[in-house]
C-alpha cells in the first residue's frame, strides 16, 4: 500500500479500522483540481432498513442517516460542505452495486 495518508490516516491505522469495522469503503470525490476522501463502514440491516425507511418521505434525510451511520473518518472538508457529503455517500451504493451473484438450479 502507498505511504500516502487518506483522510490523515496511515495504511496501518486503516488496516485497524478494517479490523474494528470489517469492510471499508474509500470513497473520492472530484471537483475541479480538489480530491477529498471519506471512507465509510458497510451498512448493516438495520442501518439499511432506517434509511430506506426515511429516504421514503424524503430522500436527503435518508442520504444523511446513511453517511452518519456508516461514515468511519473523512477528509475535514466534509464538516462544511453538505454536497460533498452527499456525493461520498453516493460510493456506499456504488459498492452494493459491484456486487454480482450466479443463480443455478439444483
Amino acid at each position: 500500500m502507498s505511504k500516502e495518508l487518506i483522510c490523515g490516516l496511515t495504511a496501518e491505522e486503516i488496516e485497524g479500522l478494517k479490523s474494528q469495522h470489517g469492510c471499508l469503503i474509500l470513497a473520492t470525490v472530484k471537483q475541479a483540481d480538489n480530491t477529498y476522501n471519506a471512507i465509510f463502514k458497510e451498512p448493516s440491516f438495520k442501518v439499511l432498513e432506517a434509511t430506506r425507511k426515511i429516504a421514503k418521505s424524503n430522500e436527503l434525510q435518508g442520504s444523511k442517516t446513511l453517511y452518519n451511520n456508516c461514515l468511519i473518518v473523512a477528509d475535514e472538508a466534509f464538516e462544511t460542505r453538505d454536497y460533498l457529503k452527499l456525493k461520498a455517500v453516493e460510493s456506499v451504493g456504488k459498492h452494493m452495486e459491484s456486487f454480482s451473484t450466479e443463480v443455478k438450479n439444483l
